[in-house]
């Protein structure tokens, strides 16, 4: 298989650990802003908070992970590391696809009804039972998929050395 040149190697591990930062940083934002519920006084707003949380998560979150999956798949794919070599980039690699997944079957999804309750019915969504699972559910998930990710970047750092047969 092809190699990358070391000038290539540079170059993607740039955008990949830029991707990472931005999936990380984004995932931790849109969990932050969720302690804005406290301040909010309008229908208006929770509309918007939920809109914005959106916005974040399909224009910068979404966008971020998938970079990080295509450079991940070009870094294992003309580099040494390979896709299941080491035990640790099997993690990632599960890590990855599952993060994914969730957040495209249950996590985004969840968003986009918050802002349609919210849009609906303002601020009463706040006492609405539907409104409130979505808004658990999300928070949970999203405490765990940003806590996973910050994991696995120190695993990515530290590689511990376990050689996968």
């Amino acid at each position: 298989m092809q190699q990358l040149s070391i000038a290539q190697k540079k170059w993607l591990k740039s955008i990949h650990l830029l991707a990472a930062g931005i999936w990380v940083t984004t995932g931790l934002t849109m969990f932050l802003l969720h302690f804005l519920r406290r301040n909010i006084e309008t229908g208006e707003q929770l509309y918007l908070m939920n809109q914005i949380i959106h916005f974040i998560d399909m224009k910068i979150l979404v966008p971020a992970a998938i970079t990080c999956l295509i450079t991940g798949w070009i870094y294992s794919q003309f580099t040494k590391w390979g896709y299941f070599k080491h035990g640790w980039m099997t993690y990632k690699w599960i890590i990855t696809l599952l993060i994914i997944m969730l957040g495209t079957f249950f996590s985004g999804p969840w968003i986009a009804e918050m802002v349609k309750i919210s849009g609906e019915i303002g601020l009463q969504a706040i006492n609405n039972n539907e409104y409130q699972m979505f808004y658990r559910n999300h928070t949970i998930m999203g405490l765990c998929m940003n806590g996973t990710l910050i994991i696995t970047i120190f695993i990515s750092v530290f590689k511990p050395k376990k050689k996968v047969k």
